[in-house]
């Protein structure tokens, strides 16, 4: 099933995202916690690339048991990084052989030495390109990516929303933003968005913090921003692991628990492979998405 067929009014579908795994202990951990990450009963999984759009072939193997062997609906990460036209026509008859309906289509990142992205040679220079290829290549539902607080590459909010609407009229079902920490950040972005005419559902994303130098890095590739009194907490408490998870999942569960009462029709977490901090987090506001 398309993803959009699951944002419905009065309803917020869960989704997760994980990447695959560098290391056996990585893929043992995966193996292992993937069934009680699907016993969460997320409405789908995406599956990312490793960094750069490494990983392809793990990222297909993960999405084909998730999809095929747990019967989920998975949704496949492509990008324009490193791939030109017919390697992704190529992966896009793998990923249909295993039954995926979904792409998230991404520009990717732009190595770090380097000022700009560079299109492979015969590839896509923009997200809106390959999301046009796609939609003309098979019947996918495409999700794209949105930044609540601006494309660390954008010149200011318009130039960004730009971009976004043609990804949008290029043929993007869903938009799943970035991670962000303030809400404010997002039902802003909403706003901006609907008032230039996107109108296909917009689901925030979320990653909880339980490691601070990570989402340091995180956040500083991405344009992302911690609200200072977040921030403070966490420096307070940085030594202290259990702590830092305890203030990394309730600010996280806050977050879902304020959205899931606007109304949004989707939360995607950011799961970074793990699962006992999501499942704190769906425990919690479970009794809210009920209602």
């Amino acid at each position: 099933m398309k993803l959009s067929n699951y944002y419905k009014p009065d309803h917020t579908a869960i989704s997760f995202e994980l990447f695959p795994p560098r290391t056996e202990r990585g893929a043992r951990d995966l193996e292992e916690r993937l069934p009680k990450l699907i016993s969460l009963k997320p409405s789908f999984i995406t599956v990312t690339y490793g960094a750069f759009g490494s990983e392809q072939n793990k990222t297909l193997e993960i999405a084909s048991k998730i999809k095929n062997e747990h019967h989920m609906d998975v949704a496949h990460h492509l990008t324009c990084v490193s791939s030109n036209k017919d390697d992704i026509d190529n992966l896009l008859v793998q990923i249909k052989e295993n039954n995926i309906d979904n792409i998230v289509a991404l520009r990717g990142d732009k190595p770090e030495a380097s000022n700009a992205f560079e299109a492979p040679a015969n590839g896509f220079s923009h997200a809106n390109e390959l999301v046009s290829h796609i939609s003309k290549s098979g019947n996918f539902g495409v999700a794209v990516a949105g930044y609540p607080e601006k494309h660390i590459e954008a010149q200011d909010f318009e130039t960004d929303l730009f971009y976004l609407k043609r990804k949008v009229e290029s043929g993007a079902d869903v938009i799943i933003t970035q991670l962000y920490y303030d809400n404010d950040h997002f039902y802003e972005f909403l706003a901006r968005c609907r008032s230039i005419g996107i109108n296909i559902p917009i689901i925030p994303g979320l990653m909880p913090i339980l490691n601070l130098d990570q989402i340091k890095r995180i956040t500083s590739i991405c344009g992302a921003t911690i609200p200072k009194d977040l921030l403070a907490k966490l420096e307070a408490v940085k030594d202290d692991p259990n702590k830092l998870h305890e203030i990394g999942i309730e600010h996280t569960t806050r977050q879902a628990l304020d959205l899931i009462r606007h109304g949004v029709q989707g939360i995607h977490f950011y799961v970074l492979n793990r699962y006992f901090h999501i499942a704190e987090i769906m425990d919690q506001i479970k009794p809210a998405l009920q209602n």
